[in-house]
């Protein structure tokens, strides 16, 4: 008997995760089985927020290594509510949950993994290992710890390699994923030994010719109950998720190594496993496990697989019996990231990069659109809200870059911003995090003017997190020091003490604009990149890059903060050249 869908029985489940591609995904697949779905650990701006699914938000406090209280306010939501099933989305979810699993409430209600799954799958060196004992095909690689290994191996595999992280997340900060770095040149190796190599040993593998295929599972105790597989149409020439890519029947030896290799480990749940395959030669190799959600789900959803739900029903009713059946040739496209994909895909054709997509092959994939064989991530008709909110957003930042061209536009966004800081006395900035430019700013500016008051936090919802070495050392070359920084994430109740706040990011201005209208109050946002009449308004997050790209950002944020110095230096002097009873401000 297949499973369906029943309203009738529904309860109530936490998904946690933040994302719009499997956190989405989740979301909409049991809130269409009629549960009730309550979310967690999720920043209030993401699109995914806008969900009709979601029936309740919980503002509590994200995992902190020092601080064992994120536990208490878990618990207690776990208690108060009684979910069926807790369902943890990204590794950023899954890790603090799996560490901590044996202080946790009703811990039999929450999706973990048990010690061997987890091991295996969460660390490369445990999944190469099993699958090395399988007879699994893997691509030729080599583990390094020092500069001189990484050239030795480099030089035996050749350019292009691939160096990896033996695990994507760690424990001391889960948020913190660890790339893959793609290496092409002498530069690559330098960049990779004072990056990667700084962190501990990694992996260094040879580039394997093929496209990358994954094959989606659902286990119970082993059991193989439901595959799906996908193939990858944009892959990033330098390594991470695709952008777009299609549903295609199943590879019998495919399947086979996915069904071995969960068999082995008892694999109870859902999981992903990354091939790459040569259309050309039949040969294949073996990437990596995802024991968790993956970014490609709203594919394996809207071909016919339904996933959550299936796990759901598993978990909860007991159900094994599921349809396996799905239509081949469905595509899901991920806009915001694949116009990301296309800009990088055409500077890249412009510098002759092998493996790139013609534009007649982009222009021909658009048909796609038109059979009505594709799907979008984001924007479906039942839940349109999170698409609609994803797209403004790219609207609005592709606006910013056309904006940014107008001179006469960017003297009106100077103009605005210097206004405001007529009767400014308390500034916040706002980044993503608040470990790497919003602090930056604060510290700088506290310098600068000691007697403005400011202050920095994050929209995501994770506290006391350190700044990167790269953003502690880059820092120094200003004299600010960020070694005693502890992130802290912004609350909607904190705007009004705040005269102006300035973030870095479109995404950033639109979320703290609908925090400010939640709040009522009449704080003014602006980009701080606004204050220059060229160049971007935007300054990108160098998180997860290397020390040069932060020395060149805390270069243009440093610029920025005196420009912001030098306008209330102005004013205090305007100030006490005018009696008081005359004072009135002054636009420069």
């Amino acid at each position: 008997m297949v499973s369906q869908p029943n309203v009738a029985r529904a309860g109530r489940v936490l998904v946690l995760g933040s994302d719009t591609r499997s956190f989405l995904a989740v979301i909409r697949s049991l809130g269409r089985a009629g549960l009730g779905v309550h979310v967690a650990w999720c920043p209030e701006y993401s699109p995914s927020l806008c969900s009709k699914y979601i029936q309740a938000f919980h503002e509590i406090p994200y995992y902190r290594p020092v601080d064992q209280g994120w536990i208490a306010s878990f618990n207690e939501l776990l208690g108060k509510y009684e979910f069926d099933l807790v369902l943890p989305c990204d590794d950023a979810a899954l890790l603090p949950l799996q560490l901590n699993r044996q202080s946790l409430l009703r811990v039999q209600t929450i999706y973990l993994l048990d010690d061997l799954a987890y091991r295996t799958v969460s660390d490369k060196r445990h999944t190469y290992a099993l699958a090395q004992s399988l007879g699994i095909s893997l691509p030729r690689q080599a583990v390094v710890a020092s500069q001189s290994e990484l050239r030795d191996a480099v030089r035996e595999f050749g350019y292009p390699a691939f160096a990896k992280p033996f695990c994507s997340a760690d424990a001391d900060d889960p948020r913190a994923r660890r790339a893959v770095k793609k290496i092409r040149s002498i530069n690559d190796i330098q960049q990779v030994s004072t990056g990667m190599l700084a962190r501990g040993p990694a992996l260094i593998q040879q580039y394997f010719e093929g496209i990358g295929v994954g094959v989606e599972a659902l286990c119970c105790e082993g059991e193989l109950l439901v595959a799906f597989q996908h193939e990858r149409v944009h892959e990033p020439q330098s390594g991470g998720g695709s952008s777009y890519r299609r549903s295609v029947p199943l590879s019998l030896e495919l399947l086979d190594a996915t069904r071995r290799l969960l068999r082995a480990i008892n694999y109870n749940g859902v999981a992903m496993v990354e091939f790459r395959h040569n259309v050309r030669t039949k040969k294949w190799v073996l990437l990596e496990i995802n024991g968790r959600f993956w970014g490609s789900l709203p594919l394996a959803v809207a071909a016919g697989v339904d996933f959550p739900r299936y796990l759901y029903e598993m978990l909860v009713h007991g159900n094994r019996a599921f349809s396996g059946e799905y239509k081949s040739g469905i595509y899901c496209r991920n806009w915001r990231v694949d116009i990301g994909w296309m800009k990088a895909n055409a500077r890249a054709r412009e510098s002759n990069v092998a493996g790139t997509v013609s534009p007649w092959r982009l222009t021909t994939e658009l048909w796609n659109i038109l059979r009505l064989r594709e799907h979008s991530d984001t924007l479906t008709l039942d839940d349109p809200r999170p698409g609609i909110e994803e797209v403004t957003t790219v609207v609005a930042r592709v606006g910013e870059v056309v904006v940014s061209r107008w001179r006469q536009a960017r003297h009106s966004f100077d103009h605005r911003a210097l206004s405001a800081l007529q009767n400014a006395s308390r500034l916040l900035f706002v980044c993503k995090g608040n470990i790497c430019r919003g602090p930056f700013a604060e510290y700088y500016l506290r310098m600068v003017s000691p007697s403005i008051r400011t202050s920095s936090a994050g929209l995501l919802p994770s506290e006391d997190r350190r700044s990167p070495k790269a953003a502690i050392a880059a820092a120094l070359a200003w004299n600010t020091d960020l070694s005693k920084h502890r992130s802290r994430t912004l609350r909607s109740s904190e705007l009004a003490a705040w005269d102006i706040v300035f973030v870095f990011e479109v995404e950033q201005l639109r979320a703290v604009k609908r925090m400010v209208r939640r709040s009522k109050v009449s704080t003014k946002v602006f980009l701080l990149g606004g204050l220059e009449v060229s160049g971007p308004c935007e300054i990108a997050d160098p998180f997860g890059r290397e020390l040069h790209q932060f020395e060149t950002t805390y270069h243009r944020i440093a610029r920025l903060v005196d420009v912001l110095a030098a306008k209330l230096a102005s004013r205090k002097e305007s100030a006490e050249c005018i009696p008081s009873d005359e004072r009135l401000p002054v636009c420069k």
